[in-house]
């Protein structure tokens, strides 16, 4: 690693061709902090809310350890003061014409022009980054983003008409998000008509000077308010019954946490976890480019966390020497030095990246550092590890900043089994000249953001986000704005959260069923068993339920599913997602077609056994018949299923990608029994997902009766149905590890539930709170609220140019 030496000879400077120190004035960022004597607070609807008797923490120089000022500690009473005033704020913003607020948001990126210097050099004092990355990408970036969102303000009327905005947005934000990240949160939320909170951590200046800027606008103070505090306010943000989302930036387990702690509170909740970053370098790579791409990745002060890096075996030599002679000449410093490739992020990242490289050491790792670094220096060098065992905790962990753990593959196959085996899917780069290649390794990265033959590239328009455990919130593009937008007509925010409620005991307390086949009489028809991998098959259990009809009478049996049925629909599901997936979009849209037309066959058979289920004749026949208009609507939008292609820029096309969940769990409610089922299958296979249902408990024969047809016309394992207690087969999917994504339609204490044990793999989950859905009417039986819940966003970029 390069040092800057001072004051080199000019024989030594045409020598060497070193660079030499550029520093860049940080008076006006210290004029800026005696603006507010040096002790910094918390703004609120518009002006400096510095309360008295709160704790107080420094704001240091990261390098030099100078004490830069003081910044007041928020208490719960803040919080509230916050969200009070966003909340007051919502009334006449929500209420403003797009092109209003347009005009608002046009004169917040005016202002941040004209105070660019002052943004850069603050940020840059005080978290240490390069100072160039942050002026050069990062305060450009934040004025694009105004700039386009107030172009989706405008047209709001007209491209999402039926939406609505949510009210107040809690944003959360962990110290290793930079304010960017805030930006790409609070410019669709405040475009859309929302108004936001956001909780940044101590010591975090440059949101607070962004939230002055807006409010120095003097219009509509209260649409952006910036507290300081610990994390441990998080929860008491979220839980605030007027904030109606919550964005949260930050650590896995954090983010774990906090779906837990919000389980049943009724808000909404975007995460966005993790920091590490992959790329792929194949043999057919430009080796030179794509060791840049590695340095820009993980060594540039552009990302916020490090790098996994598999390279395939032929290139591995060649490649890790590469890498190590231009790890040499990157250069340290203080990162308002223009010259710097790398500044120094504080104590807490320089202390997480240590143990991680002592951990990786233990386990027999080869580590590479470059440059010798005195162990007190605040820098930490940027660090190569590999020959890590594929199980060792290293290799499962996340790759701290700014380390780059490097494995081999020798398959394109092998490549991706081992990115996708990770629990993490942010964002990837494949590197390879042979352009089929590189796409067929792009489809197949289970991440959120794609890059060929580049990283980190970013624009407004195109959306960016993760799946797996890196969350499943998006920002940037439309995506970015249904973030904040719910259908209109949705009730708020409905806390259904019991205080009764054990999650050790949930689900367990199975009612006493019967042995397979009736005990007690004659049953009026044979018992229905489990569909499972394409035919039915009897429970694991080797038990059945009694099902009465509308006068209590006895209907029929189903069988009694439990844990061990649960994990046989999830395998069989799994086995046949492969297949769906590489059909093609026509292909699944004849497959529900035909569906339609065998459902159409059997309408006097299923109006029958609605009918003896308490629904009028005439009723039921209605409920047949939108079953099947639902299949054929859906049928219809599969056919048009199609990638949407986007320009960025000059930086070339991106592909904006609608993928599968996966494996999709679906709990039926007891409300329309066929018609809510079939809305829910329709729409998760029309976009490629396999699927586990549990149909309606009170009226479960329908749906089975529609098992006999998909046994003939769709792949063994694409649809299973379960039938059995209701909360013990909830309790077993929401637990399941292996399922991708869960939707549940039934009780209050059934969706906390859900939304408590979805945290172990982190899976998204849409819950109806206890309330019942009017799926009869097209919004809520076949809108785009379904399509868009079905489904995920990958954008793939494909840059042009060396």
């Amino acid at each position: 690693m390069a040092a800057t030496r001072a004051r080199p000879s000019a024989r030594e400077i045409f020598a060497t061709l070193e660079y030499g120190p550029v520093p860049e004035s940080h008076a006006c960022a210290l004029a800026w902090l005696d603006t507010q004597d040096r002790r910094l607070g918390h703004y609120v609807s518009g002006k400096w809310l510095k309360p008295e008797h709160r704790n107080s923490v420094p704001c240091q120089d990261p390098i030099t350890g100078e004490s830069l000022a003081s910044c007041l500690q928020a208490q719960a009473e803040d919080v509230v003061a916050a969200v009070e005033a966003a909340g007051k704020a919502f009334e006449n913003w929500s209420g403003l014409p797009g092109a209003s607020r347009a005009q608002h948001l046009i004169r917040l990126a005016k202002m941040i022009q004209k105070h660019q210097r002052l943004l850069w050099t603050l940020e840059s004092l005080v978290t240490g980054r390069a100072v160039r990355e942050i002026r050069d990408k990062d305060v450009p970036l934040a004025q694009q983003l105004l700039q386009y969102h107030a172009v989706q303000a405008c047209t709001q009327e007209e491209v999402l008409a039926g939406w609505e905005p949510m009210g107040v947005v809690g944003l959360i934000l962990s110290p290793t998000f930079s304010f960017l990240e805030m930006m790409w949160r609070i410019c669709p939320a405040l475009a859309v008509g929302c108004t936001v909170v956001v909780l940044v951590p101590p010591a975090s200046p440059t949101p607070l000077l962004l939230a002055q800027l807006a409010g120095e606008l003097g219009s509509f103070p209260g649409i952006l308010n910036v507290i300081s505090g610990p994390a441990s306010l998080g929860p008491v943000l979220a839980s605030q019954p007027r904030v109606q989302k919550v964005a949260f930036c930050g650590a896995v387990e954090e983010g774990r946490a906090l779906r837990r702690t919000l389980a049943g509170k009724g808000a909404e909740l975007g995460l966005a976890l993790g920091t590490e970053s992959l790329l792929v370098l194949t043999e057919a790579a430009d080796v030179d480019s794509a060791v840049e791409g590695v340095v820009d990745a993980a060594w540039s002060d552009r990302s916020a966390g490090g790098l996994r890096l598999l390279i395939q075996e032929s290139v591995w030599d060649e490649t890790m020497r590469r890498l190590q002679e231009r790890m040499a000449r990157l250069r340290a410093g203080r990162g308002l030095d223009g010259a710097v490739d790398m500044g120094a992020r504080g104590a807490a990242a320089h202390d997480l990246a240590q143990r991680y490289v002592r951990e990786a050491r233990s386990e027999g790792a080869q580590v590479f550092q470059a440059g010798d670094v005195p162990s007190d220096s605040p820098f930490f060098p940027p660090t190569l590890v590999s020959d890590l065992l594929p199980a060792s905790p290293c290799s499962q962990a996340e790759v701290p900043w700014p380390v780059v753990a490097a494995s081999r593959f020798r398959t394109a196959k092998e490549a991706l089994a081992m990115a996708n085996r990770t629990p993490r899917g942010g964002s990837a780069s494949v590197w390879s000249e042979r352009l089929g290649q590189a796409l067929e390794l792009g489809y197949g990265l289970q991440v959120g953001t794609v890059w060929i033959n580049a990283h980190g590239l970013r624009n407004s328009e195109v959306p960016t986000g993760g799946c797996k455990e890196s969350g499943s919130s998006w920002h940037g593009g439309l995506d970015g704005l249904y973030e904040y937008l719910r259908p209109s007509g949705t009730p708020g925010r409905l806390a259904y959260f019991s205080e009764s409620m054990n999650y050790d005991t949930f689900g367990l307390a199975v009612p006493s069923t019967l042995p397979a086949g009736p005990e007690i009489g004659p049953s009026p028809t044979a018992p229905y068993g489990l569909f499972i991998g394409g035919r039915f098959q009897a429970p694991g259990a080797r038990s059945s339920r009694p099902i009465q009809d509308s006068q209590g009478k006895l209907h029929s049996y189903v069988a009694e599913g439990g844990a061990k049925d649960i994990r046989g629909a999830v395998e069989a599901a799994h086995q046949a997602t492969p297949g769906w997936v590489s059909q093609s979009p026509g292909a699944r849209a004849s497959l529900l077609w035909a569906l339609a037309t065998a459902l159409e066959r059997r309408e006097s058979a299923l109006a029958s056994r609605l009918e003896r289920h308490g629904v009028e004749f005439k009723a039921a026949k209605v409920e047949v018949e939108l079953s099947v208009r639902q299949l054929r609507a859906w049928g219809a939008r599969a056919q048009a299923q199609g990638h949407v292609l986007q320009v960025a820029e000059l930086k070339g096309p991106v592909l904006r990608l609608r993928e599968p969940l996966g494996v999709l769990a679906i709990v039926c409610p007891d409300e329309w029994p066929l018609l809510a089922f079939v809305s829910l299958l329709a729409a998760a296979l029309a976009h490629g997902n396999s699927v586990v249902l549990v149909p309606s408990g009170a009226c479960p024969i329908p749906a089975l009766e529609v098992c006999q047809d998909m046994a003939t016309l769709l792949p063994a394992g694409l649809v299973n149905v379960v039938t059995g207690d209701r909360d013990h087969l909830t309790r077993c999917l929401a637990l399941h590890q292996d399922i991708q994504a869960l939707w549940y339609f039934g009780s209050a204490q059934g969706s906390q539930f859900v939304e408590w044990a979805s945290a172990g793999n982190l899976k998204p989950v849409w819950v109806n709170r206890g309330c019942p859905r009017a799926w009869d009417q097209e919004a809520k039986g076949a809108g785009p609220e379904l399509g868009l819940r079905a489904a995920r966003t990958k954008a793939l970029w494909l840059p042009m140019g060396d």
